[in-house]
């Protein structure tokens, strides 16, 4: 009888590969939140169409959207008041 589970071999453990899909997956699904989070905090700052063009860019470009927001919004973020 032919088994797929050779001695020593465990079809349960990840590999590293999935590990790292997995790693990368988290990050990936933080940087999402944290960008949207950012976002919604700076979007007084920022006009109703820029608002709505950046949330789409966030959502539909995995990876690249919330990166660009969470690069270029340094620039939206409301500075203290100086008296």
């Amino acid at each position: 009888m032919y088994s797929s589970i050779s001695a020593g071999n465990d079809v349960l453990a990840p590999t590293g590969y999935e590990v790292f899909a997995a790693m990368l997956a988290l990050i990936a699904i933080g940087v999402f939140i944290s960008a949207l989070v950012s976002l919604a905090r700076d979007a007084k700052a920022l006009t109703n169409r820029e608002t709505v063009l950046w949330l789409l860019l966030v959502v539909f470009v995995p990876l690249v959207g919330p990166a660009a927001w969470l690069v270029t919004s340094r620039r939206y973020r409301r500075k203290p008041a100086v008296q």
